[in-house]
């Protein structure tokens, strides 16, 4: 019983630190689907859709998602590995 309570505590501390991570790893992967999905299909309807599209207000959204998800993923890889660091010990002479 201990170590369940103990494996808890370790879930909910992991998922208060990389949750929002996460959470924008998740939405940024079903941005991706839903903009080929819905503003760029893989059709010659799709490529002549894709100018009129462009514009419309959903996929203007999820580009917004793609990119900042983008920036948010690059910077979570730098904060950790940054933290990382911190831990590995310097090589001596």
């Amino acid at each position: 019983m201990f170590y369940l309570t103990q494996l808890r505590n370790h879930f909910y501390n992991f998922i208060k630190i990389f949750g929002i991570y996460l959470l924008w790893i998740i939405i940024y992967y079903a941005a991706l689907h839903l903009h080929i999905h819905l503003c760029a299909r893989l059709t010659v309807f799709g490529f002549i859709m894709t100018p009129i599209l462009n514009s419309a207000p959903h996929c203007q959204a999820l580009r917004w998602v793609i990119y900042n998800g983008s920036d948010s993923i690059v910077a979570m890889w730098l904060i950790f590995g940054t933290w990382i660091m911190q831990y590995i010990k310097p090589i001596t002479r």
